[in-house]
């Protein structure tokens, strides 16, 4: 399948849930009754891979009655049949225009004129794989309130590389987000692509907030004539809950830990040589096992900070054997791809 780049690497919307719309329909096809001691229930479903549109109607002994429309979709599964996408205004547009007639095929009648946003899912996919972005991403997610990681069994016969990380999961109770491997979705279309997904969802208060701060409401026309607030609440969420907090983290904990651990090392060998013991060596292995080194060029700015007469002898070393914890640029790499579009 021959995918377009440019709707791939893109801030856009994936799944969208609506409430406060009209629906009718002249078929019995999607509805189930309920009836108990307390009510009496009416519920339409229409359970599709692309959308799920829910009526449900509670009829109470006491004459009290209850109303419940949802309506959740994809617009581009409805467009493109996948969601490797993910969909701008015009795309949305399309979507809706297309899923409306289709639901006026099968006898149901839409109108989304006063239709509200209960939840969003907002997504930016980044092309790089996320084992190469992986500590970068655990930076930025670290500070995430109920941080979830979670693991792909690899097949592999070491025990270290049999679990492979692919997913974080962070929630903030109204908004989520998550960062995830999306390579493997794109192969199933017979695409060589690799793809890091990272993904918010908010839902309606945390949407309600933002478009009340930018003078806008939750509706759905909002969004329709200032899609712009989607890449807003996008980027800056984005910047204020996940890279701020990281760096923050990276200057007050990760770095610090690490210079304290550095000192610790070379005190116990400076103490040791004192009462005649052989010197440790294997500083820099030792600080990789025990704290999160995140990238080398923190184990120069300690040679050049405690250790300036070895720092040319040292810092080749340190560039040798641990320039794979280059994080720094994959971070930036991130800040730039996000913070640009």
């Amino acid at each position: 399948m021959n995918l377009d780049a440019s709707k791939i690497f893109r801030i856009g919307i994936d799944w969208l849930t609506l409430y406060n719309f009209e629906i009718s329909y002249n078929s019995n096809l999607y509805i189930t009754e309920r009836v108990t001691e307390e009510f009496y229930q009416e519920k339409f479903l229409l359970d599709e891979p692309s959308y799920t549109l829910d009526s449900t109607t509670r009829l109470y002994a006491d004459g009290k009655e209850t109303n419940f429309k949802n309506l959740r979709l994809n617009p581009n599964r409805i467009l493109n049949g996948h969601n490797v996408y993910n969909s701008r205004v015009d795309e949305l547009k399309q979507a809706l225009l297309v899923l409306i007639e289709e639901l006026k095929q099968k006898g149901i009648d839409l109108n989304l004129s006063e239709a509200k946003i209960k939840d969003v899912e907002i997504n930016l996919n980044i092309n790089k794989p996320f084992l190469e972005l992986k500590e970068a991403l655990e930076l930025i997610f670290v500070s995430t309130p109920h941080l979830k990681k979670i693991s792909r069994y690899t097949g592999n016969k070491s025990y270290r590389s049999m679990f492979q990380d692919e997913t974080l999961l962070g929630n903030y109770s109204s908004s989520l987000v998550t960062a995830y491997d999306k390579t493997e979705e794109s192969k199933k279309l017979d695409v060589e692509l690799d793809i890091t997904r990272l993904e918010w969802r908010f839902l309606n208060k945390t949407f309600s907030y933002f478009a009340k701060s930018k003078e806008l409401n939750n509706s759905l026309n909002t969004i329709l004539t200032n899609f712009s607030l989607i890449d807003e609440i996008f980027i800056h969420n984005t910047r204020t809950r996940l890279i701020e907090k990281g760096i923050h983290h990276l200057e007050k904990n990760l770095k610090i830990n690490l210079e304290r651990e550095f000192i610790a090392f070379k005190k116990a060998n400076k103490l040791g040589k004192e009462l005649g013991k052989k010197e440790k060596r294997g500083v820099y292995r030792y600080l990789e096992e025990k704290c999160w080194i995140f990238d080398y060029s923190f184990l120069i700015e300690l040679v050049d900070k405690y250790d300036k007469p070895h720092k040319t002898r040292e810092t080749k070393t340190i560039t040798k054997s641990f320039s794979n914890h280059n994080n720094l640029e994959k971070l930036n790499y991130l800040m730039e791809f996000i913070f640009n579009h």
